[in-house]
């Protein structure tokens, strides 16, 4: 049944594509070597939320699987989407490895970020003790990999989300990143600082001026805008 499933979704995105859109969108993803449909992201997410309607939290990792060996940009960020609903209620340890091999994929920070903002952040939330496994990421050589290390703290940064337990957590998962020159790494800290600013504006200055001289500039720059 998944793999029915999963070849109507497949054929319903196919059925979006617009072909003049896609040279765009592949013109903009330069570090990707997929292919793109073209088709708008809320249009994806809404296209895999209805082909998942009613089915059980159990049958989702083989969608997802199937979805994300094809070498298209629309499905993966469809089984992204799809993932977001599994690693808030499926089983934790499968979630983390399935996103672990997905990360092993990644060729844009276009996938990263959706693959791990919410649904590593989600999985955080649920289970601390995935920090772990995370952290244990910081030294690859893969960017997108060590940017993943970063990123699932955006999103226990943000409004709604954000507690003050969070804080040290938040910071601590920083400071391995502070002198990582790779743009996108660098990038993703200044991110998470200036998003955790918001909330926690004196303790991250005082966080930036303890470790100001180990930052990028850039990680320092982009942390900073909000203080």
């Amino acid at each position: 049944m998944s793999a029915a499933i999963a070849d109507v979704l497949k054929g319903d995105l196919l059925g979006q594509e617009d072909s003049e859109k896609a040279v765009h969108v592949a013109n903009y993803m330069k570090t990707s070597a997929l292919r793109f449909l073209g088709i708008q992201i809320p249009q994806i997410r809404k296209t895999a939320r209805k082909h998942i309607r009613g089915l059980a939290v159990d049958e989702l990792p083989q969608i997802i699987d199937l979805l994300w060996k094809e070498e298209v940009f629309d499905f993966r960020l469809a089984a992204i989407e799809i993932m977001e609903k599994y690693s808030a209620k499926g089983d934790k340890s499968v979630a983390l490895q399935m996103i672990s091999d997905m990360i092993d994929d990644v060729d844009t920070w276009a996938l990263t970020d959706p693959l791990c903002i919410i649904c590593l952040g989600t999985l955080l939330i649920r289970d601390w003790s995935i920090q772990e496994s995370i952290a244990s990421w910081w030294k690859s050589e893969n960017i997108w990999r060590r940017r993943a290390t970063v990123v699932p703290y955006l999103h226990l940064s943000k409004k709604g989300f954000h507690k003050a337990e969070y804080t040290d957590w938040i910071l601590r998962a920083m400071k391995p990143h502070l002198s990582d020159k790779e743009f996108f790494v660098g990038k993703a800290v200044g991110w998470v600082l200036r998003e955790l600013s918001k909330r926690e504006p004196e303790i991250v200055r005082g966080f930036i001026e303890e470790n100001r001289v180990a930052m990028t500039k850039l990680a320092l720059r982009e942390g900073s805008k909000k203080l």
